[in-house]
């Protein structure tokens, strides 16, 4: 297994307080969102019913799914809405204006 850096968008590029899906090279995605100046990267669908997190909203650092409104943590992806749902978060580093997300890959 290998820590793998994806290079994945431009600040000036997404919208803030609203998710935007990015790809994660081989085929991931991530959800990627900017709050209150902090860039945070999510698993990009919902665990309840897969939604896509496109687009959610976000308010007081939770993620509001738009399909049935269950609510994320941005730092730690736990579910405030029901128990045994979350999602998963990665670490986002921002260099100049290049945003970028770190995800463990298996070789």
């Amino acid at each position: 297994m290998r820590k793998a850096r994806y290079a994945v968008a431009r600040t000036g590029d997404l919208a803030l307080d609203r998710g935007t899906i990015v790809p994660l090279g081989a085929g991931g995605e991530c959800a990627l969102f900017c709050h209150n100046g902090r860039w945070h990267a999510t698993g990009s669908l919902c665990p309840h019913q897969n939604a896509p997190l496109q687009d959610a909203a976000v308010e007081c650092g939770e993620i509001v799914c738009a399909r049935h409104g269950y609510r994320f943590d941005l730092r730690t992806g736990n579910c405030s809405t029901l128990g045994g749902y979350g999602l998963p978060v990665y670490p986002v580093e921002v260099e100049g204006d290049t945003v970028y997300v770190s995800v463990w890959e298996f070789d």
